[in-house]
């Protein structure tokens, strides 16, 4: 059995070693949309391909530059959660700068690669380095309470900018199926299995002596990992293809909070929304409507926010979702199922029109659709 799993263990990290450097090179091609977000995505994605890498053959072939170095762990899996955050920021419309504050993220791994190389001999024969010798396991249970610690801390930090950036999207866009919603969704879920594992190791080097089937998890984990980011990313069409959202520039001058809206101007784009019926169009956004106004976006966005008391995918969907009940009681749209009048409306996919659709009228289209009947 054990030889099985051994021999498990070897493919399955071969299979991600080669994997993570195919899909580097998929992202990198000509076809491939040439984005900041997808350079810290191959980077990302090549510290995974470089820590399994270093899991299946550091121990074979590479040996310690210093015979009285420290065996810590591999300080690559230190580079993986700031990787991450930074590709979240470029993904969600931000720009990472190469100053002394986005170097900062890594000192952890240059302080465990100091440690790994020269930490004795800096401080040989001390307190210090007696109190190692005789805890052997103590170096390695530091590094593993740092690389959770420092793994979790990245993690809260993406959710709170992933919740701001739901929030953005909402004030933006009227429909969220071209936006990245479900790859950081998919991609935070892998990370937080990562994470998982990472405090399940630090479990296992506190409280249990398996120290090599440590390793072989958390390198078949990592290899699963780029599995699953390769297979979804040579999928998702936002990486090769679309535009992905960016934040927008402001036009205009930002409108004061306490300023109160102007109630003919609501009653403005209330009437233009009726007559004009603008909400058809899927792609619509604040600085659309906002163009076809005359408006600045700052100022529909406040009239929006502060005199209807809606954001903008909320304000927008509202109107598609009284389209939808018109066009049911059309005679002239009889002959259309459900997703042709969703389509019609201005909603974009199946799913999207029946949770808001439910969402603003207690009821399933198909459901409305029967007690109209």
């Amino acid at each position: 059995m054990s030889k099985f799993l051994d021999q498990l263990f070897i493919v399955l990290i071969n299979g991600g070693i080669v994997l993570g450097i195919f899909v580097i090179i998929l992202i990198n091609s000509k076809g491939a949309r040439k984005t900041r977000a997808n350079t810290f995505l191959s980077i990302l994605l090549a510290a995974l391909t470089f820590s399994v890498f270093h899991l299946r053959y550091a121990g074979d072939v590479i040996s310690h530059f210093s015979v009285k170095a420290y065996t810590l762990g591999d300080p690559t899996f230190l580079l993986i959660g700031p990787l991450l955050w930074f590709y979240v920021i470029e993904l969600t419309g931000g720009r990472i700068k190469f100053n002394a504050s986005s170097i900062a993220h890594f000192i952890p791994f240059f302080v465990i690669i100091f440690c790994s190389l020269s930490f004795r001999s800096f401080l040989s024969d001390t307190p210090i380095t007696r109190l190692l010798d005789n805890h052997p396991r103590l170096p390695f249970t530091i590094f593993w309470i740092v690389m959770v610690a420092q793994f979790s801390g990245y993690q809260f930090r993406i959710h709170r900018k992933w919740r701001e950036y739901q929030q953005l999207i909402r004030q933006e866009v009227s429909n969220t199926e071209d936006v990245n919603i479900s790859w950081v969704r998919f991609f935070t879920g892998v990370f937080l299995i990562v994470n998982f594992s990472f405090l399940l190791g630090l479990f296992a080097v506190i409280h249990l002596d398996i120290t090599k089937w440590i390793w072989k998890s958390l390198g078949v984990i990592l290899s699963l990992s780029i599995f699953a980011l390769g297979y979804k990313g040579i999928l998702q069409k936002e990486i090769f293809f679309a535009e992905s959202f960016s934040k927008a520039e402001p036009i205009g001058s930002p409108v004061p909070a306490q300023q109160k809206p102007d109630q003919a101007l609501i009653e403005k784009l209330h009437l233009y929304m009726k007559k004009e019926k603008p909400f058809l169009d899927p792609e619509l956004s604040l600085s659309m409507l906002a163009k076809a106004m005359g408006l600045n976006r700052n100022q529909l966005s406040h009239l929006i926010n502060t005199g209807i008391g809606e954001n903008f995918y909320d304000f927008i969907n509202k109107y598609r979702v009284e389209e939808v009940k018109r066009l049911i009681v059309d005679p002239q749209k009889q002959n259309y199922n459900l997703l042709g009048i969703a389509l019609e409306a201005g909603f974009k996919s199946k799913s999207t029109f029946n949770l808001i659709f439910k969402r603003f009228t207690g009821l399933t289209p198909t459901e409305y659709k029967k007690n109209i009947t």
